[in-house]
């Protein structure tokens, strides 16, 4: 059998792209189907331009896709593969092992001497980067609870004004300053630039999934920021009111003394007014805010495990 790889041509693979994701994913419990449309919308990110795609094909059928990504603001040698994404009926016929050394030639190519892979923590793909010569080296956990009897008095701060804002660029601008000063000590920290923040935005209103943003103050100063929402579409899907804190920041002379909480309390009061059930969020478990901590005593358990990969291209 024949293996080809070949760069992904924006247009012309597009439904193919969006066929091979669906199919290889199909499996994974809470998977949602992307459409063409979607992933034109969300290829118009700033980042879309560092991302390399290749498409492979096996005897001339496409059978699987992924992309080499270099983020230009980093400065510690790192680029990201994402993927192989291959459905099951071309799995083990070299097609992912194909995909993932163009890959990571793209990456040797464009100055990267370390490759990362972010996936979810399963034997299988485990094994498989693990014959790339990947080791695992950072954990993340996806946790949920309920948001029914949601806890008052929890040591939230009673100092902190939260305000609900609209993703104008002023509130935009004061995200991106919190946002960098508090994550500046965390993994894979790099700065993040407005645009980002601003096309994120406009992308989530465009698809139709409802965001709430949020500003934590004291005394007229903000001290902390909270994006949260839920996707309609993904509702429809899962059948599951589900909504999501997606991404929380602090600065530092602020933590540990209940602002997070309170931010997160209203966010949740918010998602269950709008309807939810069930809220999930993301988590970096050796985060150096010990933030895994807290939400465990907020009433979250785990999900999901998800692992970082990295292997050392020098000599690829």
């Amino acid at each position: 059998m024949a293996i080809a790889i070949r760069p992904y041509v924006r247009g012309q693979d597009d439904e193919i792209r969006v066929d091979i994701y669906n199919r290889a994913h199909a499996e994974d419990d809470d998977f949602v189907p992307t459409t063409v449309e979607e992933t034109r919308l969300w290829d118009q990110s700033p980042e879309e331009p560092h991302r390399h795609r290749f498409i492979a094909s096996l005897d001339g059928v496409p059978a699987g896709f992924g992309f080499a990504y270099v983020d230009p603001h980093r400065t510690d040698g790192k680029g990201m593969m994402s993927g192989p994404h291959v459905p099951p009926e071309f799995r083990r016929q070299g097609v992912g092992t194909a995909l993932a050394r163009r890959v990571l030639s793209d990456l040797a190519q464009r100055g990267r001497y370390v490759a990362e892979s972010h996936e979810r923590d399963r034997a299988d793909i485990n094994g498989f980067l693990a014959s790339l010569g990947f080791k695992p080296t950072r954990r993340f956990s996806e946790m949920q609870r309920p948001l029914a009897d949601l806890p008052r008095g929890i040591g939230e701060s009673t100092e902190v004004e939260l305000e609900v804002v609209a993703p104008t660029q002023e509130n935009l601008e004061v995200n991106v300053a919190i946002e960098n000063e508090a994550f500046k000590e965390h993994f894979n920290y790099r700065p993040v630039k407005l645009v980002e923040l601003e096309f994120w935005a406009r992308a989530f209103a465009e698809e139709g999934t409802i965001f709430h943003i949020s500003l934590a103050r004291v005394g007229g100063t903000p001290v902390a920021y909270l994006w949260y929402g839920y996707d309609p579409k993904e509702i429809a899907h899962l059948r599951k009111n589900r909504g999501g804190l997606w991404d929380i920041g602090v600065l530092k002379p602020w933590r540990g003394r209940g602002v997070a909480k309170a931010l997160m309390l209203a966010g949740m009061k918010q998602l269950k007014t709008d309807g939810m059930d069930e809220v999930r969020l993301y988590v970096d478990d050796t985060n150096v805010t010990g933030a895994h901590h807290l939400y465990e005593r907020l009433g979250f358990a785990l999900v999901h495990r998800d692992l970082v990969h990295s292997l050392d291209l020098a000599g690829k």
